[in-house]
């Protein structure tokens, strides 16, 4: 078992929402970000019309609503670097202070320190092309972008060379500073090697991500036959009508720390890697760009060995999942091959469908899926799966198109998921990572220290103002409600949660009733203090999980009406 490594703070900026609890609501309300861009948005972005009146164009991608405009955390740069700078450096820096912000770390504290900062960005998409040498001498006769003297700030700030070089010299960071470049399994390329140096001693801290951005951000893509982009702008993994992916825009940076020092320092621990490992497929493959079964088997129980566990250990894996034919069927039967001789099914999903193929930045929208994952408790659903796909069927490894409830899989209450990562270069890695004190830490999911309570009678409506504002406490015990008293409890519950609606002003009371809870815009955070709120009032206990698994607010208080008579009852 290798030393294990702290994930103590994170930064994304993706599609579904920039901020972490926009993004947690989004992810588990079943919704895809990828969305349709009309003719006349396309023209404002610049396009040629001819090409987007090919048939072959689909103007469909999901991309995050992060601009430079309302970049928070570049103000380290000057008014020109960041007018001259590829907007994927720009939110890759951005990610990084925002990242040590939410890890409690000043950014001006890191300066002379031995911090590694590790990651990537995909091709120069400045202005749609790629600014280098190559380019200003080979390909100038394709666009007049540069004159005959390229200025070194253009330069550098269009290379993807200088992305983390950028972080290293503003920041002051004294370890190393690594740009790695592993097409779509860049991001956790670079989170596997931050962690090899946090093992080696070699740095105190890491930072690792990537960023990946379409310019401009409102386009599609072209398709081509036999490529592996979507012909109708829909990405179904694992699904019997899959045909390829979407793309989209987005980025994060993970702050890594060894296990033992968050321990010391006292650190927030969002989860913890207990292995990672990466490998190259080398030969073994149809052609350049195709997935390989023995590349993905052995990176898998690479990242097993690194972490000291068994296949059984696993509770669920977040796979690279794009929605291809041949890349869905080439995973599942890699990962069956691993964990065959399971007892129990591993559920396995992709985020994919729902917030796109982030190219470079895929790594990072699947740790973050999987560490949010961890904290309430359950992954969501994949995204339009809807219908399996028969040739995946028989297998241990079975694709989930609902929320999967995490549970511990192994005997030591640890949960554990896998993460894939693959990218067209070859380069393939798989990480282990497992949730670690969650109820002991602090974060902006932290459940409060006071928990809401009860105002009244048992049976009295909450006061309280729209957002989950406390109430009062008279201190009455739980009570088994009268048959009287149903009438009044569904009332107390519909207002309940009317309060933490974020759509509440577009509902009536009937109308939150007959809808589910994601549909009336609660989050696992309203979800947790709803549930509190019932214990306490009524004596039963929801899980965040039921709550989300009922199909309507009537059939979760039908549930409560029914736990809270006692048993016998119907």
């Amino acid at each position: 078992m290798s030393e294990r490594i702290a994930v103590v703070g994170y930064a994304v900026r993706l599609p579904g929402g920039d901020d972490l609890e926009d993004l947690d609501r989004f992810l588990m309300s079943g919704r895809s970000a990828v969305r349709t861009h009309a003719r006349d948005e396309l023209l404002e972005q610049g396009l040629d019309p001819a090409e987007i009146d090919d048939p072959r164009y689909v103007p469909r991608a999901a991309a995050t609503s992060w601009t430079v405009e309302s970049a928070k955390h570049i103000d380290l740069l000057s008014a020109r670097e960041r007018r001259v700078t590829d907007p994927q450096q720009l939110l890759f820096f951005d990610c990084c202070v925002a990242a040590l912000e939410h890890a409690g770390i000043a950014a001006e504290s890191v300066a002379g320190r031995e911090v590694a900062c590790v990651g990537g960005v995909g091709m120069g998409l400045y202005a749609g092309n790629e600014l280098s040498s190559f380019f200003s001498r080979s390909l100038r006769h394709d666009g007049q972008l540069v004159g005959e003297a390229v200025p070194p700030e253009i330069l550098v700030g269009n290379a993807s060379d200088h992305t983390v070089g950028r972080v290293s010299y503003r920041l002051g960071l004294t370890g190393p500073s690594v740009n790695v470049q592993t097409a779509c399994s860049t991001a956790l390329a670079s989170v596997e090697y931050a962690c090899t140096l946090l093992r080696s001693g070699r740095v105190e801290l890491a930072l690792a991500g990537a960023a990946a951005l379409y310019f401009p951000l409102k386009r599609g893509y072209q398709h081509e036959r036999g490529g592996i982009l979507s012909p109708g702008g829909v990405c179904r993994a694992f699904d019997a009508d899959a045909d390829g992916t979407v793309g989209g825009s987005g980025g994060g940076v993970f702050v890594l720390k060894r296990l033992a020092d968050a321990r010391r320092d006292g650190d927030a621990v969002h989860g913890v890697i207990e292995g990672v490992y990466q490998g190259s497929d080398g030969g073994a493959r149809a052609s350049y760009t195709a997935p390989a079964f023995d590349g993905q088997a052995r990176v898998i129980r690479g990242a097993l060995r690194d972490a000291g566990v068994e296949p059984s250990a696993l509770s669920y894996v977040e796979a690279h999942g794009t929605g291809t034919p041949v890349g869905d069927l080439v995973e599942l039967s890699a990962l069956n091959e691993v964990f065959g001789g399971r007892d129990v099914p591993l559920p396995v999903g992709s985020v994919k469908p729902a917030l796109g193929h982030l190219d470079t930045a895929a790594g990072v929208a699947s740790l973050v899926n999987v560490l949010l994952g961890l904290r309430r408790g359950a992954m969501p659903g994949t995204v339009n799966l809807t219908r399996p796909d028969p040739a995946l069927a028989g297998g241990v490894a079975r694709p989930a198109a609902a929320p999967v409830r995490l549970r511990p899989a192994g005997d030591d209450g640890t949960v554990r998921v896998g993460i894939s990562s693959f990218g067209a270069s070859g380069t393939s890695v798989h990480a282990v990572v497992s949730d670690y004190a969650m109820t002991e830490r602090t974060d902006p999911w932290q459940e409060p220290a006071q928990p809401p309570e009860p105002a009244g009678p048992p049976v009295a409506v909450p006061s309280g103002t729209r957002g989950g504002a406390p109430v009062a406490d008279t201190g009455a015990a739980a009570e088994e409600p009268a048959a009287a008293d149903t009438d009044a409890i569904r009332r107390a519950v519909l207002e309940l949660l009317a309060d933490r609606a974020a759509h509440s002003d577009e509902l009536r009371m009937e109308d939150i009733g007959r809808l589910g809870a994601v549909d009336i815009g609660l989050d696992s955070v309203d979800l947790l203090a709803v549930a509190k709120v019932i214990e306490q009032r009524w004596g039963v206990r929801f899980e965040i999980l039921d709550m989300l698994m009922f199909t309507s607010v009537d059939e979760m208080i039908d549930d409560l009406l029914q736990q809270a008579a006692g048993p016998g009852t119907s």
